[in-house]
């Protein structure tokens, strides 16, 4: 639905130019203010009305984005794939600015049905139109409307439209990058939502950027970790110099880089729970609007007890070739399950158990089972 302002029909003041292109290129951060754009430029234009639609081409359907007065588009909108104005796209090249009698002489509209029912209600019947971009399927068009009692438009209103465009499609574009930016971080936010791992995502010096609905509930809890002023920290005060100096080296790094090996740390939990599990990775530079500048950010992903792993797609048990047995007591390990719990699980004895164990030790050269963690922790992509 077009948002719109509503206007007085009589003329205003015209601002001067530099005030008009600077609110052009400020809606192109705030598309609410697109309204008073339009409105600035019809008293600019000395024009009835003003409109930003997108036309398609093929279906003759259109879109009203933004208009300055009430009441213009609606019917414009129902009659779009009868608008002589669009019989051929050939003419809608961006940056061109056209005016009505260019694409359909005044004689011709007032024979057509668009004139009839459409404009002439209105009392509508010049255009000044300008192409602000134009996609394969349908354009984007910026355009003024004059009563038809009134004269029509005319090279300098041309000419400053051509001027004004240019300004408008920047701010356009701008618009469409920052909410395609926007709306993919969004889709990217619902996925990591969905994952059953805590994942954390903090500023070099541990400020909480963003979190996961599995993070949050282990922030809440304290578990091994938790907010402090803002910051991520170490739940158990031994820690916290640890975690800080580690999230600090890594978010500097580059991601992909050679040696932007993820951190691996075990961290104390509460009371209640076993200690947890934390790989470090670093996520790169990401422009802070409170810095003023590009801050390094790094990927906390929690491993603990209780969170499964699935050995069939572990990368850890392929790369180390471990037998399916061997597997199956790795991925439990690594879940943080102790040699009694998994040998229950399995049904083996714990000497079975132990045998595996030790196979696991001699093929991946690790000595001990956190040994075994850190190092499944750091191969194994299956890992939030």
């Amino acid at each position: 639905m077009a948002r719109s302002a509503v206007t007085a029909p009589e003329a205003k003041t015209p601002a001067p130019l530099h005030e008009l292109v600077h609110a052009i290129h400020a809606a192109g951060a705030d598309d609410e203010s697109w309204p008073e754009v339009l409105d600035r430029l019809r008293s600019h234009l000395g024009a009835r009305a003003v409109t930003l639609v997108h036309h398609e081409f093929l279906g003759g359907g259109e879109v009203t984005l933004y208009e300055s007065a009430t009441g213009c588009s609606g019917g414009m909108t129902e009659y779009a794939a009868r608008n002589p104005w669009f019989m051929s796209s050939c003419d809608y090249q961006p940056g061109r600015v056209m005016t009505g009698d260019e694409l359909i002489s005044t004689p011709e509209l007032r024979r057509t049905d668009f004139y009839r029912e459409v404009l002439q209600p209105r009392g509508l019947l010049h255009l000044l139109c300008g192409v602000v971009d134009q996609r394969q399927r349908g354009a984007h068009v910026l355009a003024a409307y004059r009563a038809e009692n009134e004269p029509a438009f005319d090279a300098a209103q041309k000419a400053e439209l051509s001027l004004l465009l240019q300004h408008v499609t920047l701010s356009m574009r701008s618009q469409w990058r920052w909410q395609e930016a926007h709306d993919l971080a969004h889709a990217l936010l619902r996925l990591s939502d969905q994952d059953a791992n805590p994942a954390i995502l903090v500023s070099a010096d541990g400020e909480l950027v963003h979190t996961n609905a599995a993070g949050a509930r282990l922030l809440e809890r304290r578990h091994g970790l938790r907010v402090d002023g803002g910051r991520v920290v170490a739940a158990h005060p031994h820690d916290r110099r640890l975690l800080a100096e580690t999230i600090a080296r890594v978010a500097h790094e580059a991601p992909g880089a050679e040696a932007a090996r993820p951190a691996v740390l075990t961290l104390a939990g509460t009371a209640d729970d076993e200690p947890i599990v934390v790989v470090v990775r670093p996520a790169g530079a990401v422009f802070r609007r409170h810095a003023g500048s590009p801050r390094g950010l790094a990927m906390v992903a929690v491993r603990g007890a209780q969170q499964r792993h699935d050995p069939a797609v572990c990368v850890f048990a392929r790369q180390y070739e471990l037998t399916a047995a061997q597997a199956r007591v790795s991925a439990l390990v690594f879940s943080g399950q102790s040699l009694a719990t998994i040998a229950r699980s399995l049904g083996l004895s714990d000497n079975t158990v132990r045998s595996h164990l030790k196979q696991v030790f001699q093929k991946t050269d690790t000595h001990s089972q956190m040994e075994l963690v850190h190092l499944h922790a750091r191969v194994c992509s299956a890992l939030p």
